[in-house]
């Protein structure tokens, strides 16, 4: 009878509008990968469409290089559901643990594997430096997309093993949050190799990521940021360790945690904590040693966030040693000479790499500044290979991917001197 005909049709009807839908390539905004704890064991994967009802399932096993209707199972992990900042647009986020040390898993976003439109993969970190490993850094990432996309696009094809970003991310100013929509497409189209890998991100909090700029303003003024980025403890300033290779410390150059006071205690604590590390990177956004933004009668130097940081983070990182500060705002390219005490000195200084000119206008730099030994107005990014045997080597490679300077670190980490 028609009637009987026609029910399983409409059971079917209402299993569909019950299903969570599936983000198809059309529905992703944006898909990118970081870490909240441990880079070796665990990986944090964040994505964002347009739908309510969208999947929060994510499936993912240790990838074995077989077809995926292998019989390698697959393990389920439900997300967390919220939206990107004040906008409807729908953020997604997992964090998976207890994952092998220097494997390679693959991912998608449904509830089986039929459901998943692509299959993504990702590394973990090594527990051991056993080989090269390689990173990416800069800052001050978008003033158009194409510019953008012209310096991810030579990301992509450095491949590295992560990536470093110092702040101004998008330029939303914690108020415009249609400028993450071009910034997420870009990165998720980019920060992905031949294999399909994707490359994480370790992120620092900018200016442009606030309402208040460089205020010292509370988290809330910075909505976006803190909704679309999972960071460590929570805020702006934290520290990934990588067995006992490898230390990355973030900070808050001022703008939405102040340079003095607690963080400054904390960075203390965590670079004496740290100081039998082989590399150790430090990275914010406002320069202590910059290339621009002269205040009246005075040099980069004199800024009152410069000055500060020279007082509250410097003495730390010249007690404690560090392989390479990087710093960004500025729109320059730049390699200082190496410092100690507010002058030069060759022996014992640290070497400090900047100045964010990503994806921006570069702008001009000071003629006869004792602190820079190379500087110009370019966009760039920084290669880091940190080999086993402990030596550093760091290129500037530009949009067209010519590398115009290098430097080789010989030993790790500066000497700590007392």
């Amino acid at each position: 009878m028609p009637t009987y005909r026609f029910v399983p049709s409409l059971l079917f009807a209402l299993l569909l509008l019950c299903a969570p839908r599936v983000a198809s390539a059309e529905d992703l905004i944006g898909l990118f990968l970081s870490w909240q704890q441990d880079p070796t064991t665990t990986m944090t994967v964040t994505w964002v469409d347009i739908y309510a009802d969208s999947s929060s399932a994510l499936l993912y096993r240790k990838y074995d290089g077989k077809n995926y209707s292998a019989a390698t199972q697959w393990q389920t992990a439900a997300a967390q559901r919220s939206t990107m900042g004040p906008s409807t647009l729908q953020l997604r986020r997992v964090e998976l643990t207890g994952l092998e040390p220097g494997a390679r898993y693959e991912f998608g976003i449904g509830e089986t594997a039929k459901d998943v439109t692509q299959f993504r993969r990702f590394d973990t970190m090594p527990a051991k430096l056993a080989k090269p490993l390689t990173f990416v850094a800069g800052g001050d990432m978008m003033h158009n997309r194409a510019m953008l996309d012209d310096m991810n696009e030579e990301m992509q094809r450095l491949e590295p093993d992560f990536a470093l970003l110092g702040g101004d991310i998008a330029y939303e100013n914690g108020v415009h949050g249609t400028h993450w929509i071009d910034w997420l497409q870009s990165w998720t189209n980019h920060a992905v190799t031949k294999d399909k890998r994707v490359i994480p991100l370790v992120i620092a909090i900018g200016n442009h990521e606030v309402k208040g700029g460089y205020n010292g303003t509370p988290p809330q003024d910075a909505p976006y940021f803190y909704s679309i980025f999972p960071l460590p403890q929570n805020r702006s300033y934290y520290a990934l360790d990588f067995g006992k290779y490898l230390s990355l410390v973030v900070l808050d150059s001022q703008h939405t945690n102040p340079i003095a006071g607690p963080q400054a205690q904390w960075l203390a604590e965590a670079m004496s904590q740290r100081s039998d590390q082989q590399y150790l990177f430090a990275c914010y956004h406002y320069p202590a040693y910059g290339t621009t933004k002269e205040p009246d009668g005075g040099t980069p130097l004199d800024a009152p966030q410069a000055l500060a940081i020279q007082k509250n983070w410097c003495p730390s990182f010249e007690r404690y040693g560090a392989t390479a500060i990087f710093e960004n705002d500025h729109h320059n390219y730049k390699r200082t000479h190496r410092i100690r005490n507010r002058q030069r000195d060759d022996a014992n200084g640290i070497l400090y790499l900047g100045d964010g000119a990503w994806g921006v206008e570069p702008r001009t730099v000071p003629k006869d500044a004792w602190w820079l030994a190379k500087a110009e107005g370019r966009n760039h990014l920084w290669r880091v290979e940190l080999d086993p045997d402990g030596e550093a080597k760091v290129e500037a490679i530009d949009a067209a991917g010519k590398v115009f300077d290098e430097v080789e670190i010989k030993e790790p980490r500066t000497k700590p001197v007392p």
